[in-house]
């Protein structure tokens, strides 16, 4: 009698654990498809974007790590949670999600971890943003920006795209973390995009005269500018183009002198 009492509660135990487990599991594929990330913004026009899923969007960048240090993006993060805020009985909605941060790794294209120069093969950066909840069975959508290639990483693919001569090809995998307002903890799924980084595969424009490369220096040694001060002709970040010697303070010969070119 005693052994078959014991045999019955050690089943139990573990019809219990197992029903645990599945719980557990259904709440973690719930977290992750609570938040995701829906695209990455394009960039057009004024280089403005805007939050929406209806806009347009971007399924690749190219990056020139000639003149770029690191390289960032604006992603399209959704809120599926179910709405909880009900006015008529006074309850705040808790289902506003606080973004707070995002993990990043880089792999090639076969999938082999990138590491940057202080020899990581990821990194955690701060984000932020508010997603709302949606309504119905539409979600809430809202932007952050994501630095999808960090400084370290940049070093260690320009130097390779530079001693091969030709882009080097990889993919930026993203986790965002969030917080509703209710105190919950969610994260999306990991979210890859392919980047290409090359080096000085970009025009880059002088100024005439050169001088007014650097307004505050022509200031300061009275070059005549004449009608130099004019609206910047650049490409948005993401696309390989036109770059224009004031955002690197710079001539364009002596910026890449310091490459050793």
């Amino acid at each position: 009698m005693n052994a078959t009492s014991g045999l019955a509660r050690r089943l139990c135990a573990l019809a219990m654990l197992t029903a645990a487990g599945g719980l557990l599991a259904s709440a973690c594929a719930d977290n992750e498809s609570s938040l995701f990330v829906r695209m990455r913004m394009a960039r057009t026009g004024d280089c403005t974007v805007t939050c929406s899923p209806d806009e347009e969007f971007w399924t690749a960048d190219s990056v020139d790590s000639a003149y770029r240090t690191s390289h960032s993006a604006t992603l399209l993060v959704g809120n599926q949670i179910v709405r909880r805020g009900d006015s008529d009985v006074l309850r705040t909605e808790t289902s506003r999600v606080q973004l707070y941060e995002a993990e990043v790794r880089i792999t090639d294209i076969a999938g082999n971890p990138v590491e940057g120069a202080d020899g990581a093969s990821g990194y955690v950066v701060p984000v932020t943003g508010i997603v709302d909840p949606g309504s119905s069975d539409e979600a809430g959508y809202n932007c952050t920006e994501v630095l999808l290639i960090d400084g370290a990483t940049m070093d260690v693919l320009r130097d390779q795209a530079r001693a091969s001569g030709r882009p080097v090809e990889v993919i930026s995998t993203v986790l965002v973390r969030g917080r509703t307002l209710g105190g919950q903890e969610v994260e999306t799924a990991e979210w890859s995009y392919p980047i290409q980084v090359c080096f000085n595969c970009s025009a880059c424009i002088n100024t005439d005269p050169p001088g007014c490369c650097d307004p505050e220096k022509a200031e300061a040694e009275r070059v005549d500018c004449g009608d130099v001060d004019k609206e910047l002709v650049t490409s948005c970040p993401g696309q390989v183009g036109a770059v224009d010697c004031r955002t690197l303070s710079n001539t364009c010969r002596d910026h890449l002198a310091t490459f050793g070119l």
